[in-house]
């Protein structure tokens, strides 16, 4: 099969006008045209799951962070994402990325993780009326449960060893809930507007966690890698029909707990 009718049947679903605009999705690498036959699937282009695609002569890489984002100013061995560029095009290996429009489209990531914990009612906190999709969902538990009993729950739905709290009281009751997964703290202030008595995304730093604490918001930092790492399960349930092969690759999270 071609590489552009695997990446039709995916952006049938998570098309790329549904990615934020600042956001880089698609082929980045490779040609429409490409015959496929092996697909693995990473979160990122690592140089260690670029190493794993070359070994097992694998076609086409898909991954749900974009390893072009900022401008390349130059291609060569003696940079880490030039390293990366060079090996990819020298064994002829495709690169396509689905991000945002992922994390954002109805069925998407977002949804994903919800359905893990058990819920399917939501509101889109930052909603797209034109797309019919955005970033954020809002959802409501079937009843009040103390934030520590909610957070032991979070973790064990979500395989998650380790989690970052912030909050004045681990005791206190929470029921609505906003929830962005990867890199969401901006939409701190969005999601307190919609009164919800915890907000859960990844890659908190101090100062918007600080403020959000102050604010009298309950914040958990569930991580990045945590709650993304399994975004292939999506995309493999979208190509099973397809006869291709299909592995995932993925390094462990880069920051370890002592």
């Amino acid at each position: 099969m071609k590489a552009r009718d695997i990446i039709n049947i995916l952006e049938k679903k998570f098309p790329k006008i549904n990615a934020e605009e600042w956001d880089n999705v698609g082929l980045l690498i490779g040609d429409y045209d490409k015959e496929v036959k092996k697909i693995q699937l990473s979160l990122d282009a690592t140089l260690e799951s670029i190493e794993n695609a070359v070994s097992k002569k694998v076609d086409m890489l898909i991954t749900h962070h974009p390893i072009i984002f900022k401008a390349v100013k130059d291609i060569n061995e003696q940079n880490i994402l030039g390293k990366k560029i060079r090996n990819l095009i020298k064994n002829d290996i495709n690169v396509y990325s689905i991000h945002t429009n992922l994390d954002s489209s109805i069925d998407g990531l977002n949804d994903y993780i919800l359905s893990k914990l058990g819920y399917s009612e939501y509101k889109i906190l930052d909603f797209n009326e034109e797309k019919n999709c955005g970033i954020g969902r809002v959802f409501k538990l079937d009843e009040e449960k103390n934030l520590k009993d909610f957070i032991e729950e979070l973790k064990l739905k979500l395989k998650i060893l380790n989690l970052r709290v912030i909050s004045n009281d681990l005791n206190k009751k929470v029921k609505k809930i906003a929830l962005i997964n990867g890199s969401a703290m901006s939409y701190w202030r969005k999601a307190k507007k919609e009164k919800v008595d915890l907000f859960i995304t990844g890659d908190v730093g101090y100062h918007d966690a600080l403020d959000a604490l102050e604010s009298g918001l309950n914040v958990i930092d569930f991580g990045h890698y945590e709650s993304e790492h399994f975004f292939y399960e999506i995309l493999m349930e979208e190509l099973k029909d397809i006869d291709l092969e299909f592995l995932v690759f993925n390094r462990e999270p880069i920051f370890k707990f002592y």
